[in-house]
């Protein structure tokens, strides 16, 4: 009874579903390949996945389990020839793609088998028409499924440990689910067809909850480390800007008093060396009076701390900012936009050979109901970027990518929107915010 059912079981609707659970998490991975490329090898795994299945149709059933196998080599194929992945992300999904597979094609088969079982005539016709049918709903629901994990191209940091949990799931779901028709003399096992094909569906169906659930874990590790990382930069950039103003008050204090000093002394008589020292030693000091009058006190001092490093490195920066408009920032934001965007455009240029190309530009200012904040710098550097997010070139990593992060994330917190232009090696940040009444 067992051996017939498998035997009738239609080797291209298992050799379809395989291909379709490919293609279906295809579509949201970086490809390898585009154009007629893609195609090629989109249509070349479907023959070849149809004529192994009807190969493996045509083997006694000692040779089952291994062309089960050869058809998932076929389906890892697919995926790591179709998407520019890693070999370990490539086992990963194609580990998803397998359960996906035996859970459309047990469905289908099911519901076929019940609606056809009373057919005399016309019954290739209606397996024809559950066939497409019954996949189509299927694989339209697990492409939408799909769209909301990938919708902001999360990246799932997929390690062996992964591997070993997918591929444990996937193993005992596929032996279970197939236990029937294997023997029948086991507790798990069904002794009918519909009962068989109930079991493999129900069984198929839970290891694709728990395959789901697993990444809905991984993606809320994710989420939380990459928030947590978040915090830790605009608790960084805030601690600076609490930082540069204890010391630029200091600065400022010493400067004063410094320049009382000196002129006591340019009363007394010197040699002509010492006024050259105190002339070099004011022209020293006058840098730390530089100060930033935009009309925010808090948008001063995070300009007055970068003084430093534009000096350090020869930069030219150019500011005009009605700082005024900023009234409606809390202090955290105002700190995490401006000292985010400042710290990568000094990274930026402060590699630039030719000084005279050191170039920042800053500019605040209102236009009928919008608020514009516009962040300029050149570059030489080649840019990449990662899942559509610009990466970073920073040798320390640790708070790798969050900076944009974390000034997008405070200009959302206010209705605004953040866009990054590239062009004739001009790097421009502009952030827009709607003035509301």
């Amino acid at each position: 009874m067992n051996g017939e059912i498998l035997r009738h079981i239609p080797r291209f609707h298992t050799a379809l579903a395989e291909w379709a659970a490919c293609l279906v998490l295809i579509l949201f991975l970086k490809k390898r390949f585009k154009g007629w490329k893609l195609v090629l090898i989109i249509a070349v795994s479907l023959v070849l996945q149809s004529v192994l299945q009807y190969v493996a149709g045509t083997l006694p059933l000692m040779y089952w389990v291994p062309g089960m196998v050869s058809a998932v080599l076929l389906m890892l194929a697919f995926i790591y020839l179709a998407c520019d992945i890693s070999f370990i992300s490539a086992i990963y999904w194609c580990i998803h793609a397998f359960i996906l597979a035996e859970f459309a094609a047990s469905l289908e088969w099911q519901v076929s088998f019940f609606i056809t079982s009373n057919f005399e005539v016309g019954r290739k016709i209606v397996e024809s028409i559950c066939l497409y049918a019954i996949y189509i709903i299927i694989f339209i629901a697990i492409y939408l499924l799909e769209s909301r994990y990938m919708k902001n191209k999360a990246i799932l940091d997929i390690r062996a440990r992964d591997i070993f949990m997918v591929f444990g799931i996937a193993l005992s779901v596929f032996v279970i689910s197939n236990l029937s028709f294997i023997s029948p003399d086991t507790p798990f096992s069904g002794r009918y067809a519909m009962e068989i094909f109930y079991i493999r569906t129900l069984v198929d169906l839970i290891g694709l909850v728990l395959l789901y659930s697993q990444r809905e874990q991984k993606l809320w590790v994710h989420a939380k480390s990459e928030l947590s990382a978040i915090q830790n930069v605009l608790n960084r950039q805030y601690e600076q800007y609490r930082q540069s103003k204890e010391n630029i008050e200091i600065i400022n204090r010493t400067y004063h008093d410094l320049k009382h000093q000196i002129a006591v002394i340019r009363a007394e008589q010197n040699p002509k060396k010492k006024i050259e020292y105190l002339n070099a030693m004011e022209n020293a000091i006058k840098f730390y009076e530089t100060q930033y009058k935009t009309g925010n006190n808090v948008l001063d001092t995070v300009l007055s701390s970068k003084s430093t490093e534009y000096l350090d490195n020869n930069i030219k920066f150019t500011c005009v900012a009605d700082g005024k408009l900023l009234e409606f920032m809390e202090v955290m934001d105002i700190c995490s936009i401006f000292g985010n965007a400042l710290e990568n455009a000094i990274e930026s240029v402060k590699t630039i050979k030719d000084e005279d190309k050191r170039l920042i530009k800053l500019a605040v200012y209102a236009q009928k109901d919008l608020l514009l904040i516009n962040f300029g710098n050149y570059y030489e550097s080649k840019l990449k970027y990662e899942n559509g997010n610009l990466a970073t070139t920073k040798k320390d990593h640790i708070y790798h990518g969050y900076g944009i992060k974390s000034i997008k994330m405070a200009v959302a917190k206010y209705g605004g929107t953040v866009n990054i232009n590239t062009n004739n090696n001009w790097f421009n940040l502009s952030i827009l915010f709607p003035i509301n009444n």
